[in-house]
């Protein structure tokens, strides 16, 4: 019966054994035993369920949903709802039901604790009535940041003192509204032993933390990101520091970091920097991290340019957290990071920064040797000779970590599409500029001010764009992610073509009319490119920034001045990115035809 359904459907949508086992992620030989009639498990199986999702994402990708429905007996394309109606149809059996979630179980484990935050919270804050300007003015925190952790598009990871404060304000508002005993019912426990302690861990467990942290992490700094504003005079009061040979341990390191730098801001140069030591050093004390980046802002208006490189075996959150602080030296182009693909030794600290001709701060020494560690302050002439023909020597053998240019050139950085067969994915904030018609577009620049220079400029980008994104199509598959805006800002014509970063500032409104015109654009691509997906996000992950992947890189563009492009070439942030793609996938994505749809009821609105 099962074998005898099984060729049947396979002859109604014209796939081989082959075909299904690629959307099913398993061997085709899997799939052959159940079609040959070898294998006969029960409808509850793995095996069975891994079958029903593969011949439901085979008839997405071909969009043969319809087929599908009108097979099983039912109208809803939803994967909870058709992928059960599948197995039903094999079995004969329109009763049945999938035990569990049609989420594979690895990945239903690894979003779980997302999914699971984001549903406690927003739930707990409407029973409590909790609003996000509320929340975010009590958290000090953007309020578009409460609403992405309600979403389930960000999580607070492991920034320990939001987590704590959080558990913490839910509690005082639940106190003060005489709402306590709703709380505790709600996280299915006794009122008595509700407290900061217990109601943290039931809101953030499982304590699993997902890869995407790294992303998370890197994109809110970069995305909340202001330009470097003002005159020197802004640089805090610097303290006295004692001018001497050697400084010993963590306070004698931030004292010679701070003669180094303030140096470097007055008299400019280049830095060479060097450090597999932990980081805590700058980073665990607030006021310290606050004067070191504002030294590191001083040496940007100097225009000192700096070399630096990292470790790829650094804890990954340690290694991002500093980020914020060399923000805009990244933007300002006037950095160049490299990194070590080897493992360090893990029983010694080397530390080198190092003013070539002027100053070098040199630490080496054992790796538990705490408070007793020094460093020299090396101002002879010949020590800085060797010490920078060794750190060229580093560079050597070092390779690129991050590459920051223009966002107006990032245009020459999709070149490595060419040869790349696979899934990319972007991040946008609006509609793909190379899915607009050319007609409207056309049409568009005729009604504006604009000059025949820039005009030129702007059909010349969309031309390499429609290009490249044809060419991405053809040779492999490409995940849109965009929240749509809304249609009020429309209306009122707030919504910009996506193309000003690339343009380095250009701006062209859409009407309702060729917005319109432009959905109807993206819905036929949706209905007829099945290497195309889009995913439709209740809310924007970025306020500000657009995210790609590539094959071994990530392209993170700026939409604001500076319009900057940041290519990351780390491979551990790159995974991140993929899975907090595959993140907003499981939570957002639709099937083909409920996405057209969507943007169906968009168009009529």
């Amino acid at each position: 019966m099962l074998s005898k359904r099984i060729n049947e459907l396979f002859q109604l949508l014209q796939c081989t054994s082959t075909n299904i086992a690629h959307f099913a992620d398993c061997s085709p030989s899997n799939i052959s035993r159940l079609k040959s009639g070898s294998r006969e498990p029960d409808p509850g199986s793995r095996s069975i369920e891994r079958l029903a999702q593969g011949i439901y994402r085979y008839a997405d990708y071909e969009n043969m949903l319809n087929v599908l429905c009108s097979l099983c007996g039912t109208e809803k394309t939803a994967a909870e709802d058709l992928i059960p109606a599948i197995i039903s149809w094999l079995y004969g059996d329109q009763a049945y039901k999938l035990p569990h979630p049609v989420t594979p179980k690895s990945k239903k484990e690894k979003i779980s604790r997302l999914q699971s935050f984001s549903d406690k919270l927003d739930k707990i804050m409407t029973v409590l009535n909790y609003s996000n300007n509320r929340l975010a003015a009590d958290l000090n925190v953007d309020s578009s940041l409460i609403s992405r952790y309600r979403s389930g598009i960000y999580h607070p990871n492991r920034n320990v003192e939001i987590k704590r404060h959080l558990a913490e304000l839910i509690l005082t508002r639940a106190e003060k509204t005489d709402q306590m005993r709703e709380l505790a019912a709600f996280c299915s426990m006794d009122q008595k032993d509700l407290n900061p302690e217990t109601f943290a861990e039931w809101l953030y467990l499982p304590d699993e933390r997902p890869n995407s942290e790294i992303a998370e992490s890197i994109f809110h700094s970069i995305d909340s990101f202001k330009a470097v504003q003002g005159n020197p005079s802004d640089v805090p009061e610097l303290p006295s520091i004692q001018i001497a040979d050697r400084y010993w341990g963590t306070e004698g390191l931030r004292n010679a970091v701070i003669r180094f730098l303030t140096a470097a801001a007055r008299e400019g140069g280049e830095l060479l920097l060097y450090s597999d030591e932990p980081m805590d050093w700058m980073t665990s004390n607030p006021k310290y991290f606050t004067l070191w980046a504002s030294l590191m802002t001083a040496c940007l208006k100097k225009s000192v340019h700096i070399r630096i490189i990292h470790n790829i075996d650094r804890d990954s959150t340690e290694m991002f957290s500093a980020i914020k602080g060399w923000l805009p030296l990244y933007i300002s182009g006037n950095i160049e990071p490299y990194i070590f693909r080897k493992p360090k030794n893990p029983r010694f600290y080397h530390t080198v920064f190092l003013r070539p001709g002027r100053s070098c701060i040199l630490g080496f020494f054992p790796a538990e040797m705490g408070p007793h560690r020094w460093y020299d302050y090396i101002i002879d002439k010949d020590q800085l000779e060797a010490m920078q023909s060794g750190f060229n020597s580093m560079l050597d053998i070092a390779v690129p970590f991050l590459k920051t240019v223009p966002a107006h050139a990032a245009d020459s950085l999709w070149k490595r599409y060419y040869d790349f067969t696979g899934k990319v994915d972007a991040i946008l904030r609006g509609l793909s500029f190379a899915t607009m018609p050319e007609r409207l577009l056309n049409s568009m620049l005729e009604k504006q001010e604009i000059t025949a220079e820039n005009k030129k400029e702007i059909i010349n980008f969309y031309h390499r764009s429609t290009r490249h994104f044809h060419q991405i199509l053809e040779k492999g598959e490409l995940r849109e992610f965009i929240c749509l805006p809304q249609r009020e800002d429309v209306l009122r014509g707030k919504v910009n073509v996506n193309f000003e970063a690339e343009t380095n500032g250009l701006n062209l409104t859409y009407t309702p009319e060729e917005y319109t015109e432009h959905i109807a654009a993206v819905r036929e691509l949706v209905e007829n490119e099945k290497n195309y997906h889009l995913t439709l996000l209740p809310q924007a992950p970025f306020q500000d920034l657009q995210v790609f992947t590539m094959k071994d890189s990530v392209v993170v563009t700026r939409n604001q001045k500076p319009y900057t492009a940041f290519v990351f070439y780390n491979p551990e942030l790159l995974q991140s990115v993929n899975y907090y793609c595959d993140m907003l996938t499981n939570q957002y994505a639709s099937d083909r035809m409920t996405t057209i749809q969507m943007l169906d009821k968009i168009m009529k609105s």
